[in-house]
């Protein structure tokens, strides 16, 4: 049972390790559609929007600006924001590929710990 419950918590501590990126784009090759976390640079404002806060119709851009306070996130500013005055949009996302290989990596990392201890304690320690 033991056993069980620190696999567990490996895997749940390995979980948490997520390789996240941003990239930046011009406005008008990023679909909107897709539900990622992006900033907005205008001439004159940056804005963060979350994964469903936002929308795009007819080439303006529709989202609700939060504030974050000790009790709770109310929201403070609903944007429209026309495509052609948007400079950069910086889209952030989550990297499967560097998410797999990275939890491979430390699995394989922590099996090869393991059994060169096992190997110099063990009944193989005195070998020649």
């Amino acid at each position: 049972m033991k056993k069980l419950i620190i696999w567990l918590t490996i895997l749940a501590v390995l979980n948490l390790i997520g390789c996240y990126y941003q990239k930046q784009v011009n406005p008008g090759d990023y679909t909107f559609g897709e539900t990622s976390t992006i900033k907005i640079t205008t001439k004159d404002s940056v804005y963060n929007f979350n994964e469903n806060d936002y929308y795009l119709e007819n080439d303006t851009l529709f989202g609700t600006v939060f504030k974050l306070s000790e009790e709770r996130t109310t929201p403070i500013l609903n944007v429209e924001i026309p495509v052609e005055n948007m400079e950069a949009v910086e889209v952030e996302r989550f990297d499967v590929a560097g998410t797999i290989l990275t939890v491979l990596g430390s699995l394989a990392g922590i099996f090869l710990l393991v059994g060169i201890i096992k190997i110099t304690s063990g009944p193989f320690a005195d070998w020649k």
